[in-house]
């Protein structure tokens, strides 16, 4: 029984955040526009419109997956260095599936300080992708996706 318990164990540890195996895996691509949605960050409406004129980086995630453990410190750092440059960037990170309690309590705890919003469900990150987190789109000041990172 232990080691059944145990196989089973190893098996969900080594299937990561990057897939979620469902089938067919689909992703906006380069050239791509990005969708309408609109989120909220610390209680302002952020719409896909309001980033048009600049570039964009819209990172989606969720605290529990291990590979958002080893990017977002990563992102956060481009972050910092767009911040302090006065770059027009804007980034916006995008929970799938977490609700703000969870994400507040981790960005404290890693001293993170990226835009997210919250989202408990997966209707916004559907209008990307259907499979695999952390997913960074960037886009240009035309909505125009030009790079993806699975």
């Amino acid at each position: 029984m232990k080691s059944s318990v145990l196989s089973l164990l190893l098996m969900l540890l080594l299937t990561g955040c990057v897939s979620d195996k469902e089938e067919p895996v689909w992703s906006l691509q380069p050239g791509d526009e990005l969708p309408e949605f609109t989120v909220e960050v610390n209680g302002t409406p952020i719409s896909t419109g309001m980033l048009r004129g600049c570039r964009s980086v819209i990172i989606f995630f969720n605290t529990n997956c291990k590979d958002c453990h080893a990017a977002l410190p990563k992102i956060q750092e481009a972050y910092d260095k767009a911040v302090a440059s006065d770059e027009d960037v804007r980034y916006l990170c995008i929970a799938r599936e977490e609700g703000e309690e969870e994400i507040r309590e981790y960005w404290r705890r890693h001293d993170l300080t990226l835009p997210y919003a919250a989202q408990t469900g997966r209707t916004v990150y559907n209008m990307f992708a259907t499979s695999g987190i952390p997913r960074v789109y960037i886009s240009n000041e035309n909505l125009i996706i030009e790079k993806v990172y699975e």
